[in-house]
């Protein structure tokens, strides 16, 4: 089934999902991005940007910048500048020596606020800012629309803007994998990502690890879903936890239907009255959900009414739904099933899915039917028993909440099982892991706590390895898994179901 262009949708821009498979080098994976949601999209439309710049080269081009010219990043910056006809400067130096806009103004890192009224003073929306600050021109950044920023390290986003400007301008390609070794060197999130992606490929290059994922975040909204298919398909995790949104919005992808780019001249009211709901930066049709209403009322009726099901059982029944009636298309529960990977969703019902469930369950008790019945707990079971099986469990984490907390619950679990029954099951901690959430440990909630404070309630060992990343997943999760993909040094087989 295929979205088909209404009134509704006309005029719209369609998103397009991620397929690293179609990616070969650095610049492929921006192209992509700039197709996507969120700061995957900021990326790869600065790269656009940048190549525009640089392809016209006339008139007078700025870069500020504030940051040490001997570091790794700074000899970047400053190469960057000289082959590009930027002209490099301070902030101080720029506020003393040009009095009106030049042609064309890229501000990166942080400024001293001594120095933003010149800096702001007369600049146009096209001003470039790369900063993690969260700095721009008052009123450049809108709800849900970004032009021209990207709130990130320099020192991780200039690698790749050049990586990809050398291959489109010189024809000269980079790999990913060279992309996360160069990121080594810049330090802060560039080494984070590198040491991140090392990390995680060890542990799906080592068939004695179990790979616990999960997943909150906008991640399916975000254009993410065929990332986490081709992880699945190639063996790369074993479960996955999520949340309902997710997986209601990754399920409108498995159809072949649409998401859209949000245009900041329609308010949300009209958005509203033309029944098309926004997430950030990026639009989803109510008639997706029309469509997924079909889907679930299907599966409902091939499931028990005479015992309750787990939400993993629900998936799994989706799965193999989308498998036989949507054979040309990719999904993630479409993969999970073929692979045999349970799908947990600890909060089940905070999603399109569950209200669904919730509307079904409705008209059977006006019909005096039996209502579908969810029973959470045995997946806890499920997740204890696969901890059992394991030789070393590893985990791999984008953003905080539910998913990630019970997953990693299960330590604590298994120790208050042996503490009050008498049971002696292994108590096993996860020895490997890689989170990416752009949160401070200083927020404090799930998406900044630490691996360290895991530690404390025996959750991680001491003794093993953890990378924390500290940025957004949209334009880090695909290049870490890019590079697992092209690492892989074992078939799908050999890594431990």
């Amino acid at each position: 089934m295929k979205c088909q262009n209404n009134s509704q949708t006309a005029g719209l821009e369609e998103l397009h999902l991620l397929d690293l498979k179609k990616c070969n080098s650095v610049n492929d994976v921006v192209v992509g991005l700039s197709k996507c949601s969120f700061g995957a999209r900021c990326l790869g439309e600065i790269t656009d940007t940048f190549e525009h710049i640089v392809k016209r080269a006339a008139g007078l081009n700025i870069i500020i910048y504030e940051g040490d010219l001997s570091t790794p990043i700074g000899t970047l910056v400053s190469e960057f500048s000289e082959k590009y006809s930027f002209e490099l400067v301070t902030a101080a130096q720029y506020a003393a020596k040009f009095k009106e806009l030049p042609n064309n103004l890229v501000v990166l890192g942080r400024f001293s606020e001594q120095h933003e009224k010149a800096i702001f003073k007369g600049a146009k929306f096209n001003t470039i800012f790369i900063n993690k600050e969260r700095l721009a021109i008052p009123g450049q950044v809108k709800d849900g629309f970004f032009p021209n920023v990207l709130f990130t390290e320099p020192a991780y986003a200039l690698p790749i803007i050049s990586a990809a400007l050398v291959e489109r301008i010189e024809g000269k390609k980079t790999s990913v994998t060279k992309l996360i070794g160069d990121l080594e060197k810049y330090g802060g999130l560039a080494t984070e990502v590198s040491n991140g992606a090392k990390n995680f490929s060890r542990m799906v290059n080592d068939p004695t690890y179990t790979v616990f994922m999960t997943m909150s975040g906008a991640m399916t909204i975000a254009q993410m879903s065929y990332v986490l298919c081709d992880m699945i398909d190639a063996g790369m995790v074993q479960s996955l936890t999520t949340t309902g949104a997710a997986m209601a919005h990754g399920l409108v992808e498995s159809m072949g239907l649409k998401h859209y780019k949000f245009n900041p001249s329609v308010s949300d009211t009209v958005l509203a009255k033309k029944k098309l709901n926004r997430v950030t930066d990026t639009l989803e049709p109510e008639t997706n959900f029309d469509h997924i209403e079909e889907i679930i009322s299907a599966v409902l009726e091939q499931l028990p009414m005479d015992r309750a099901i787990t939400p993993s059982e629900f998936h799994a029944a989706i799965g193999k739904h989308l498998a036989q009636k949507y054979p040309n298309e990719r999904g993630i529960l479409k993969s999970a099933y073929e692979q045999k990977i349970p799908v947990f969703v600890p909060a089940f019902f905070d999603s399109e899915i569950g209200n669904d469930i919730t509307t079904y369950n409705i008209i059977q008790a006006s019909k005096k039917a039996k209502k579908l019945v969810f029973d959470i707990e045995p997946e806890s079971h499920e997740l204890v028993s696969m901890v059992q099986n394991a030789k070393k469990i590893g985990i791999f984490t984008v953003g905080g909440g539910v998913p990630r907390n019970w997953t990693q619950n299960v330590a604590p679990l298994i120790e208050i099982i042996n503490g009050r029954t008498g049971l002696k099951l292994t108590e096993k901690p996860f020895s490997s892991g890689v989170k990416i959430s752009p949160d401070a440990m200083d927020l404090g909630h799930l998406g900044g706590c630490t691996y360290s404070e895991g530690m404390s309630w025996r959750k991680m060992d001491p003794n093993g390895s953890f990378v924390e990343i500290h940025g957004d997943a949209t334009y880090v999760w695909p290049f870490i898994a890019k590079y697992a993909f092209e690492n892989l040094q074992k078939k799908p087989a050999a890594i431990k179901k």
